[in-house]
C-alpha cells in the first residue's frame, strides 16, 4: 500500500524485500516451487512499492526545491522593492520605477505578481493571482528618470 512519499516509507518496503531475501538465502534456496514463488512475487511487489515511494518523493523534493527558489528571489528582491502608493516597485538608486506589484501577493505570499489593466477600463488595475483590483492613479508605471530600462 502506498504512503506519502516520504524516507521511512521507501526504506519499510526495501527492508521487507531483503527479509523475504533472507528467507530464501536461509532455505539454502532449496524449497518447494509453490513457496518460492509466493516469496518472489513479495518480493516483486516491495521493490515496485519502493519504485512508487521513490516517484512520490522526487516529487515532494522537486516541489520543495520550486519553493526554496521562490522563497531565494523573494530575499533577493525584498532589498530592492518599495513600497509606493498601493503597489510595489522595483528600486533603481533608491526611487520607484517601472511596472507595480501586487501589494497584498507580495506581503502575503512574497509573490511577485504584476498588476494588469482592467480590460475596457483604465482607471482599475487587477491582480491576476489574488484579484484583487487597485485604483490606477495609486499603482501609475513609473519611468526611470534618466535610465533607459
Amino acid at each position: 500500500m502506498p504512503g506519502q512519499g516520504s524516507v521511512e516509507d521507501v526504506m519499510r518496503s526495501l527492508n521487507f524485500a531483503q527479509d523475504v531475501s533472507k528467507q530464501i538465502k536461509e532455505a539454502n534456496y532449496q524449497m518447494d516451487r509453490v513457496e518460492l514463488k509466493r516469496l518472489l512475487a513479495e518480493m516483486t511487489a516491495a521493490v515496485a512499492s519502493s519504485k512508487m515511494e521513490l516517484s512520490l518523493l522526487q516529487g515532494v523534493c522537486e516541489a520543495r526545491d520550486a519553493e526554496l527558489i521562490r522563497l531565494n528571489e523573494a530575499l533577493v528582491y525584498r532589498g530592492n522593492l518599495r513600497r509606493r502608493g498601493d503597489g510595489y516597485y522595483k528600486t533603481l538608486d533608491g526611487r520607484p520605477y517601472g511596472q507595480p506589484y501586487c501589494s497584498f501577493c507580495w506581503e502575503h505570499d512574497n509573490k511577485l505578481m504584476h498588476l494588469h489593466s482592467r480590460i475596457l477600463s483604465k482607471d482599475v488595475r487587477i491582480c491576476p493571482c489574488c484579484k484583487n483590483e487597485y485604483q490606477a492613479i495609486r499603482t501609475p508605471y513609473l519611468e526611470a528618470e534618466g535610465y533607459s530600462v
